[in-house]
């Protein structure tokens, strides 16, 4: 009977083990399964993505010589491969069949020319041009590289780190992107500049950027800018450009409104505000809704002595503060008026989620390119 009793309380207390062993052996089964799935699907998208380059550079390289297109070809796959802007490991991973100290030669000897940024510029531009329809968006935006503790790397600059608010060395970035009407966003321009190596003002290159694209493009888009490109030179050439745009403006800029000029945190007090929106922007890799109360009013702005009429768009966050828009829009509604203003100057979140994902997946701020024009090729890649 003992013996009986022991053997019972033996198959007690193995059965919920092996029970437990059964489960565990089930889980990793799906999770194996689920892992094969996700490499297949990951061929899949590589080849997708290898097909897209392939027809990309099939294209640049009219512009480029036979040499230069294999470096930059071999370079973007490299990038994409290693997730790194060091040209050692970018080099490593095209698994080249001369040894790696010569293949980064090669490379150093493309991308240091002078003028092949430019090159790289032109070529790119003729390539994705037809994707730029009427109506589209051109968005214009500034940011920065930092190199801390970088000393050798010339045409170091000060600049303004905008996540921490602090000064340190590294570069200033002006960035162009195009946004369809699907939201559909492809890069234009990512020149990096110093004020160490020719560049005269941040006004200078906001001007020049505008002037380069506007030279290429010969379709009715509209521009879009954020406040740091709010000030009275460069105001001034985007509204007598006589094109579309949008530009947020700080509070003291003034407007004439009924016939006197009056700062726009003012004029947005006469402003009803009937129109209610939401927002969708991310942050810490979570999303999150936002409520706006929107309305818009008629204004005058005057520029070498002629008045150009306009629409100021204002947006109040629930529980924050007021933006102001200024826009002149292929609308003529108020109320499409507003929603357009509204939804193209949002694109501006994509745009930092670009930077932020350039910067932590490929690392960008640990490049180390000591001549500017190699900086500038470089930049350009990604």
């Amino acid at each position: 009977m003992n013996s009986y009793m022991s053997i019972i309380i033996d198959d007690f207390i193995v059965f919920p083990v092996r029970k437990a062993g059964l489960k565990m052996l089930f889980l990793l089964f799906k999770q194996k399964i689920q892992t094969l799935k996700n490499q297949l699907m990951s061929k899949v998208l590589t080849k997708q993505l290898q097909n897209k380059v392939s027809r990309y550079f099939l294209q640049l390289g009219n512009h480029l010589s036979k040499p230069e297109s294999r470096c930059v070809r071999e370079m973007t796959t490299g990038i994409l491969k290693s997730g790194t802007v060091l040209v050692n490991k970018i080099a490593g991973s095209i698994h080249d069949t001369i040894s790696l100290s010569r293949t980064t030669k090669r490379f150093r000897n493309h991308y240091n020319k002078p003028g092949f940024f430019r090159k790289l510029f032109r070529g790119h531009m003729s390539t994705v041009k037809t994707r730029i329809c009427h109506g589209d968006y051109i968005l214009f935006d500034g940011s920065d590289i930092q190199k801390r503790y970088a000393r050798m790397m010339e045409g170091l600059d000060i600049v303004k780190d905008g996540d921490q608010s602090s000064y340190g060395y590294g570069y200033w970035l002006m960035d162009v992107f195009h946004f369809n009407k699907n939201q559909g966003m492809t890069p234009l321009l990512n020149k990096l500049y110093s004020f160490d190596c020719g560049a005269k003002s941040e006004n200078l290159e906001v001007l020049e950027a505008i002037s380069e694209v506007d030279s290429i493009i010969d379709k009715n888009v509209t521009k879009i800018f954020d406040r740091g490109m709010d000030r009275p030179i460069c105001r001034d050439f985007i509204i007598d450009g006589e094109g579309h745009f949008i530009l947020r403006l700080k509070k003291t800029t003034k407007l004439i409104y009924k016939g006197e000029e009056i700062a726009v945190n003012k004029i947005s007090k006469k402003i009803p505000l009937f129109m209610d929106l939401v927002a969708t922007k991310a942050s810490k890799n979570k999303k999150r809704k936002v409520a706006f109360k929107c309305g818009a009013i008629k204004v005058k702005y005057k520029t070498k002595g002629k008045e150009h009429e306009l629409w100021l768009v204002v947006t109040k966050k629930e529980s924050g503060g007021y933006c102001w828009l200024l826009t002149r829009s292929p609308k003529e509604n108020i109320i499409d008026v507003i929603k357009e203003a509204f939804t193209a100057y949002g694109f501006r979140w994509k745009i930092e989620e670009y930077h932020r994902h350039i910067k932590q997946c490929y690392r960008l701020e640990d490049i180390q390119i000591k001549t500017f024009d190699g900086l500038l090729s470089m930049c350009w890649l990604y």
